[in-house]
């Protein structure tokens, strides 16, 4: 009997032994599973609708060289909650800080760690938002989408890009002495956190060459610029690129951004470079260096093979216009005729790219 009730005791001392380990683990899943993990800005494609509230003259009119930051509230909603905290905003950019460019000039975002943790903007330090330019005019509205849209673009072609989230955000003034305006702007990936997630680090030193980086790389980034009518950037000067390397001596790979000047944005302020021998930015001109036919080969094929889905990602935009669409497809039809002919291509990419000029 006493053996018996010993047999007993033991099984299920030992069946506690073995399940304890299973009721932990299901306790710390459940656990796990209930703690809220906040969403990365920039993996989802879907609008996010804000409100942002501030002294918005004292705002936008401070674009001066020792402009500062001001205080505001950014605040949306997330499911039947509303999430709130204070952020500090602040003007930035060359020529669209310009008031007589741009009557609401770009901005940067600096968000506070302890109020924007677990929101939608965690882990985010600084943000740039690029914003709608003008108040009044629809124009600029298709113009704010273009741009957005480039960027989106260039992510078919390389995670080595900078990633952007389309908003629609409400600007509330504080002193209640301007009515709200609604209208669309984005945000940018910030430079650090996009080298670091592409196993790279960020670079600042200027007066590299173009032919002194990844030549296959910063071919297909001409070739971009060159599909979407832009020749405003430059590599030695750093013009509207960024560089961002696997160590701080090895070749950089530069990323483009700053597409405004572009002809599929299509800025009434744009206007090309006096230099370049082109009359209009719908003009087409390829900015990169002299490559073999083979060379360019390799990369016209992944442009021909992304064809339907760039062409998708326009026509599946519900925030750009028809006529802008419409526009957009054609521009871009020219640019694979182009690359469909060997005549043009020679003479587009070839006969008429830049050649290192050596000094004797």
């Amino acid at each position: 009997m006493i053996t018996k009730l010993r047999y007993i005791l033991a099984s299920i001392l030992w069946s506690f032994i073995l399940l304890h380990p299973l009721v932990s683990k299901g306790a710390a899943s459940i656990q796990e599973d209930s703690i809220y993990r906040a969403p990365n800005l920039f993996e989802s494609d879907s609008l996010i609708e804000l409100s942002i509230t501030t002294d918005l003259k004292s705002l936008v009119r401070d674009i001066g060289d020792k402009n500062k930051y001001h205080k505001a509230r950014l605040s949306y909603h997330l499911g039947d909650s509303i999430v709130s905290m204070t952020v500090d905003l602040k003007t930035r950019g060359n020529f669209r800080k310009d008031r007589s460019i741009c009557a609401f000039p770009p901005i940067r975002i600096k968000f506070n760690k302890s109020q924007s943790s677990y929101s939608l903007f965690h882990n985010q330090k600084k943000l740039k938002m690029v914003t709608h330019c003008q108040n009044r005019n629809s124009r600029y509205e298709q113009m704010i989408i273009q741009e957005y849209l480039i960027y989106k673009a260039y992510n078919l072609f390389t995670p080595e890009s900078f990633r952007v989230r389309l908003a629609k955000i409400t600007y509330k003034d504080s002193k209640g002495q301007m009515d709200p305006l609604i209208k669309h702007a984005f945000f940018i990936e910030d430079f650090e956190k996009m080298a670091e997630r592409n196993g790279k680090i960020a670079r600042y030193d200027s007066k590299v060459h173009q032919d002194h980086t990844l030549i296959n790389k910063v071919t297909k980034l001409a070739i971009f610029q060159y599909l979407i009518g832009n020749t405003d950037w430059g590599v030695p000067t750093l013009h509207n690129i960024k560089l961002i390397s696997k160590t701080p001596n090895s070749r950089p790979t530069p990323v483009p951004y700053d597409f405004d000047w572009a002809s599929l944005v299509n800025a009434p302020y744009a206007v090309p470079n006096q230099k370049l021998d082109i009359k209009s930015i719908h003009e087409r001109l390829y900015r990169g260096y002299k490559r073999s036919a083979k060379d360019l080969e390799y990369i016209f094929r992944e442009f021909r093979m992304k064809k339907n889905v760039l062409y998708e990602l326009y026509t599946n935009c519900e925030y750009l216009s028809d006529k802008e669409k419409e526009r957009v497809l054609n521009y871009f039809d020219d640019f694979y005729k182009v690359i469909e002919n060997p005549k043009r291509i020679k003479s587009e990419f070839i006969d008429h790219a830049r050649t290192i000029k050596y000094q004797k």
